[in-house]
């Protein structure tokens, strides 16, 4: 017959683990109590259902190894049927089914365990392929439509040149030696943006005007407050755009201005160059071609704005829409962040 004696501090750390852990360690525990209480091992088996040579194991693990024997050892599992097919089934989905003579232009969970089957003779479960499938960050979503040209995206090849520009004036705006402002325009149309909303029901309705109206709002953030310089006319107009420098430069009187810009027809008409010769202080720095929305901070506020302003509703007018536009400005956008570009 085995029995444990316990003293009075094991006891107790034994009451606090049966009490207090989780599932079968506090069972184990009661085990090794009920022993130290006089009751046989058979009869413990009895009254924790499980067989006797289950009680005898952790009671010689208790008295090999105290508490800590009463915990599960590290388990291995069952190992994998082939340790590389997580790979295997990674560099598969990266190619389109038509590379390996299907005719279908995507996988299915189902096509490419068959295939696997077929070709590497790796026989796993649709369960275990959709599994790999998860482990290498592959997911199970919609794709986008989008027009061929955003697909064959261009370059500009001065890409280079340019960020490393604007990444120097950086530099002398971290040392506070300079401003550099981020320049863009938007147009607010009176047509409603569509954003995504909750609804219940039927899908809401966007009425759309009988007439579309639009106009023009000139920006400036500065890279290193984050302040949004604005003002707005009815078209976007070079002289306009001139109107805006003009404010700029009073508004930052001493020191280089570096206005980092794209080349909107608005930002390289001969008035705005003309006006640039005369005033040598403000310095233009261009954004690589076709990458605005990338590059230009100053574009996130025109989607704040009309996501305010402009999203899921129609204005009774371009005056009431534009009003309010002003009104987010003046009062609801806050410093807007700029992780300025590092030196290259």
């Amino acid at each position: 017959m085995i029995f444990v004696h316990l003293t009075d501090d094991q006891r107790e750390e034994l009451e606090q683990v049966s009490r207090q852990a989780v599932g079968r360690v506090a069972l184990r525990a009661q085990m090794v109590l009920l022993s130290d209480r006089g009751y046989v091992v058979p009869f413990v088996a009895i009254i924790h259902n499980c067989g006797c040579d289950v009680v005898r194991t952790w009671l010689h693990r208790y008295e090999e190894e105290g508490i800590a024997g009463l915990k599960d050892e590290p388990r291995s599992g069952r190992p994998p049927k082939d340790p590389l097919a997580r790979h295997i089934i990674d560099a598969q989905a990266s190619q389109s089914p038509e590379c390996s003579g299907h005719v279908q232009s995507c996988w299915t969970v189902a096509l490419l365990a068959a295939f696997l089957a077929f070709q590497f003779c790796l026989h796993l479960s649709c369960w275990s392929v959709r599994r790999y499938l998860r482990v290498m960050d592959w997911r199970w979503a919609r794709p986008r439509l989008a027009p061929a040209s955003v697909l064959r995206k261009k370059r500009d090849p001065e890409a280079a040149a340019k960020l490393a520009k604007i990444a120097e004036a950086a530099t002398m705006v971290a040392k506070e030696m300079a401003h550099m402002l981020y320049l863009d325009e938007c147009d607010l149309h009176l047509l409603p943006v569509v954003r995504a909303m909750w609804m219940k029901g039927p899908r809401v309705r966007v009425p759309t005007p009988g007439t579309n109206a639009r106009w023009a709002f000139f920006g400036a953030l500065d890279a290193a407050t984050g302040i949004f310089h604005w003002i707005d006319r009815d078209r976007k107009l070079a002289v306009y755009f001139v109107e805006f420098l003009e404010k700029l430069a009073m508004h930052y009187p001493t020191g280089p201005l570096f206005v980092v810009m794209d080349s909107a027809p608005a930002h390289t008409a001969k008035k705005v160059r003309a006006w640039l010769v005369v005033n040598p202080r403000v310095q233009v720095l261009w954004l690589p071609k076709y990458s605005g929305h990338e590059e230009n901070p100053a574009e996130r506020i025109w989607g704040l704005m009309k996501d305010k302003v402009a999203a899921n509703r129609l204005a009774g007018s371009i005056g009431e829409l534009v009003a309010s536009a002003r009104r987010f400005f003046r009062n609801d956008l806050q410093p807007h962040p700029v992780r300025l570009p590092l030196a290259l």
